[in-house]
């Protein structure tokens, strides 16, 4: 996915450039080897209104923001850091100074291992903080179409890395809670409730269906997976949104990701 080309000298794309104005920022915190110029281009030519922006580390995008040199109104939408900087971004969560709930985060990492290991270390602070991971080795457009999921709000982990999620769920519930704002808002629990109602309905082809369409299969590559017509998947999607009461491939996805299916 990634090109391992460059260096982290330099800051691409700096934040006062005019033609950043209009435009909301992705922001990318590591190096140039990870995060390439074909990583910034494919972000911009992929989403509309959107700057992709690079910072070698988090100290650097701070400094950025604390002397207001980002353009008033043109925050981050999108913020995605290194998985090397994985310590100092949970640091940096926990005074979260220039973070709002309309930022999406996520950890970028190189490989199933990589994601293991970060689930296994941050399960319980990826949770609280709504803190995605995002594989770099997809091919070009399962790693676009997670970005738009990530984009969207849900809350993605590898399927690699469930066991280790779910480790730290179980022992989350064996300590005592005892904050009184760690609450779930109640219409979280609605939709979170609907989608595993909805889940609870589909077929197994369905499901298959579903996995596929949320790993960011187009329905091309699905059919041939699954050997049958494009027609036979958009059929089955049709039933598949009825099911989970969504109007759209993202919505469905976003609600296989909040079931861990």
């Amino acid at each position: 996915m990634y090109e391992p080309r460059g260096t982290d000298q330099d800051v691409t794309h700096p934040a006062i450039q005019p033609s950043m104005c209009q435009k909301d920022l992705f922001t990318f915190i590591g190096s140039q080897r990870l995060f390439s110029e074909v990583v910034l281009r494919t972000i911009e030519t992929e989403f509309d209104e959107v700057r992709a922006s690079r910072f070698p580390d988090l100290e650097t995008w701070d400094l950025v923001l604390s002397n207001h040199i980002q353009p008033e109104g043109r925050a981050t939408r999108l913020l995605i850091v290194d998985e090397r900087q994985a310590d100092r971004f949970m640091t940096f969560l926990e005074r979260q100074d220039h973070l709002t709930p309309r930022v999406r985060l996520a950890i970028a990492v190189r490989d199933d291992a990589s994601a293991t290991e970060v689930v296994e270390r941050w399960g319980a602070r990826l949770s609280t903080y709504t803190v995605s991971v995002l594989p770099m080795n997809l091919n070009l457009t399962a790693w676009v179409q997670l970005i738009r999921l990530i984009d969207c709000g849900a809350h993605y982990l590898p399927v690699c890395s469930l066991g280790a999620m779910q480790a730290v769920k179980r022992d989350r519930a064996a300590m005592p809670d005892d904050d009184p704002n760690d609450e779930v808002s109640p219409a979280k629990d609605a939709r979170e409730e609907a989608c595993a109602q909805g889940v609870a309905k589909l077929t197994p082809r369905e499901r298959e269906v579903l996995k596929l369409v949320a790993s960011g299969q187009p329905n091309k590559m699905i059919a041939n997976e699954l050997s049958v017509s494009a027609h036979t998947i958009k059929l089955h999607l049709h039933r598949i949104m009825a099911k989970l009461g969504v109007t759209n491939r993202t919505e469905a996805a976003i609600c296989f990701h909040s079931q861990n299916c």
